[in-house]
């Protein structure tokens, strides 16, 4: 009897320990049953329960039924298709709302007693565009803000292999402007030399650089166009002296056969005057007619010489012309060959007049793609879009704003002071950095949406 009355106790213990753990597993199928199961029901930015939109994705537990048991996708219209019973609208239900809706339908002749479970499996995603590195589709976590959402898309910026493309596009468009710079800055140079040579100035001023780095070119571009001037100008002095130095030997020229024109008219009126006596006297009979014949002779030649030297000094005074004619000619067409340079250079600056600041505003953009280059600190703005009850808002937000599921997250950089046009960065209320700062020190209504 001893060691049945000793056992007796333990059996009881074990008995008691058995409907003590019969009783806890009721207990949590009664809860089980009874509550649902939404882990991710409240979001962190609503202290209200959360109510079920596209998107979401939800987790449907049948006990006993894995045939209806499954996740399923809230879809754009907010129905979920559940088997055997179709599609059930379930947008704008809160968690629990959803759950009694399936539970009355599986017992509306489906199931006698159904026991259902509904969660949020997967709150609707974060949709985050604009100026940030990787833009896309991201996981609402709790406490999220534009901030967090900003990170989680790798922060700040164009992605990559875009960043890089935007850069060379930079470079590239900064190299035009530098060669077109370069090329309007020479012009200009030249420009001044050809009008001082249309004006006949022995030097000329070159304009004014406007800042260091076009005074360097400008030294260069300057000192070429001065060789340039000089080389032209003792070229086409020497050509003159060349022909000017011609005229004193034809004027020497004429002088001296001017001297033998009056040595040969003397020497005719000699000649004229012994003849005339000689035929006075073969009038007389004194003298023979071949002496007189040979007299008038000499006269005739004498004239025909006078005349030779007379046609000679015309033809060296038609040469001293001629040399005139030649130096204006040279004049002439250095001048006009100026003019015409002046005029092709004239043209040429008003196509860079046109060509350059379209140049200007391209390399201006894409700086801008490029992500400033770390040159300046660009502002940035945020708006959230929000969809509620159907109804989609949008409203500017600062970086610390708090999210919820679905938000679409627009990152929008503004451009530096440096790069807006001329007179809209007046408009502007401050510097960048100020907007900013203002934008994050902003009250909660002005974050909170419309």
């Amino acid at each position: 009897m001893m060691p049945g009355r000793g056992a007796m106790p333990a059996s009881c213990g074990r008995w008691r320990l058995n409907a003590l753990r019969r009783a806890m597993r009721a207990a949590v199928l009664v809860g089980v049953v009874t509550f649902s199961s939404p882990l991710l029901a409240d979001p962190p930015t609503d202290k209200g329960a959360y109510n079920l939109a596209p998107g979401d994705k939800i987790t449907v537990t049948v006990f006993g039924q894995p045939e209806l048991s499954g996740d399923l996708l809230v879809d754009g219209a907010g129905i979920i298709m559940l088997p055997f019973v179709g599609g059930l609208e379930i947008k704008g239900l809160t968690v629990l709302e959803c759950q009694k809706l399936i539970h009355d339908r599986l017992a509306d002749g489906i199931l006698t007693q159904p026991s259902v479970s509904v969660r949020v499996s997967e709150l609707r995603p974060l949709y985050i565009l604009g100026d940030v590195r990787t833009p896309g589709t991201y996981a609402f976590r709790y406490s999220s803000t534009v901030k967090s959402a900003v990170a989680a898309a790798g922060g700040f910026g164009v992605a990559e292999p875009a960043q890089n493309a935007a850069l060379s596009e930079f470079l590239l468009a900064d190299e035009r402007v530098r060669q077109l710079s370069v090329q309007k800055q020479a012009l200009l140079v030249r420009s001044a030399r050809l009008e001082a040579q249309r004006d006949g100035m022995k030097t000329f001023n070159p304009p004014p650089p406007s800042d260091l780095t076009e005074k360097n070119n400008m030294a260069e571009l300057v000192a070429a166009e001065k060789e340039t001037f000089d080389s032209q100008g003792a070229m086409l002095q020497t050509q003159l002296d060349l022909l000017r130095s011609q005229k004193p030997r034809i004027q020497n020229e004429i002088a001296a056969v001017n001297a033998q024109i009056a040595a040969s008219t003397k020497q005719r009126e000699l000649i004229s005057a012994h003849s005339d006596e000689y035929s006075r006297m073969v009038k007389q009979g004194l003298g023979l007619s071949t002496v007189e014949l040979q007299f008038k002779l000499s006269e005739m030649s004498q004239e025909n010489e006078l005349f030779r030297l007379t046609a000679l000094v015309a033809n060296l005074q038609i040469d001293a012309g001629e040399i005139d004619l030649k130096i204006d000619e040279a004049e002439s067409s250095f001048r006009r060959q100026t003019m015409a340079d002046l005029r092709d250079l004239q043209d040429r600056l008003r196509e860079l007049d046109v060509t350059l600041p379209s140049a200007r505003e391209i390399r201006e953009a894409r700086l801008e793609q490029a992500g400033g280059l770390g040159v300046v600190e660009a502002a940035r703005s945020f708006s959230v879009t929000r969809t509620r009850n159907g109804e989609a808002s949008a409203f500017e937000a600062t970086e610390m704003t708090p999210l919820e599921p679905g938000d679409i997250v627009e990152v929008k950089k503004m451009p530096p002071r440096e790069l807006l046009p001329r007179g809209a960065a007046a408009s502007q209320g401050g510097s960048p950095a100020n907007q900013l700062g203002a934008a994050t020190q902003a009250s909660p209504v002005a974050v909170a949406p419309p």
